[in-house]
């Protein structure tokens, strides 16, 4: 990856090798699939909890066992830490020349940018996802009028390779104001239902007699005739 370890909470190489190894055995992701997921999903215009992308990185379920139970805890660090570097701009893609890590690493974009329907349904926004999904192989995720002008470049892949970081970054300022929308729905504090105004012992009775409240209905049950 381009980036450096962005905090001290950022998984080492001992613990990328931990993770990939569980990976490699019950996930279609490799270590850049799972960073292209996490970037989509660190970008999204929903905001997509871990058990949104979870099942999807490990969908064969959660086993008991302590390496699976580590594995886990170091795929949501490295969601931490992916969330860190899309917001100072600085996505963790993959060398330039690594081929083959940048198609795993789209390939994962476009299925992560798929679990947000309000990024997956709406075609003005998909155009941020669309090109990781022809690096990534999924060219029926592309729009047919989008992909033949895909095509239609000069190594369009390589193109991709090139700009990839950009449309993250991208994508990132142009839902970034949906996002906050959301976390402020719900953050929100429920306001308490307002209480009803105390009627004093003199002042005019609620019931439009004329008399004073002491002197008309004070000491009656509510279901008591006027």
């Amino acid at each position: 990856m381009s980036s450096e370890a962005l905090s001290p909470l950022a998984l080492s190489d001992d613990e990328y090798d931990q993770l990939g190894d569980v990976l490699a055995e019950r996930s279609a992701f490799d270590i850049d699939g799972l960073l292209g997921v996490l970037h989509a999903v660190a970008v999204a215009p929903s905001l997509l909890p871990p058990s949104a992308w979870l099942p999807v990185v490990f969908p064969d379920g959660f086993g008991g066992d302590t390496d699976f139970a580590r594995a886990v805890n170091l795929a949501l660090r490295l969601h931490n830490e992916v969330l860190q570097a899309c917001d100072e701009h600085y996505p963790l893609v993959p060398e330039q020349d690594d081929i083959a890590g940048y198609e795993s690493f789209a390939s994962g974009y476009a299925m992560g940018a798929k679990l947000d329907p309000l990024w997956f349904g709406n075609a003005n926004r998909w155009t941020f996802a669309a090109p990781a999904a022809y690096l990534g192989g999924h060219r029926d995720l592309v729009p047919p009028d989008l992909l033949e002008r895909i095509d239609a470049g000069p190594d369009p892949k390589s193109v991709i390779r090139r700009d990839l970081a950009g449309l993250i970054n991208a994508a990132q300022d142009s839902f970034k104001a949906v996002r906050r929308e959301a976390y402020s729905q719900i953050t929100q504090p429920t306001r308490a239902a307002p209480r009803a105004s105390r009627v004093g012992r003199n002042d005019p009775c609620p019931c439009g007699s004329g008399r004073k409240y002491k002197r008309c209905c004070l000491g009656r049950s509510p279901d008591a005739g006027a």
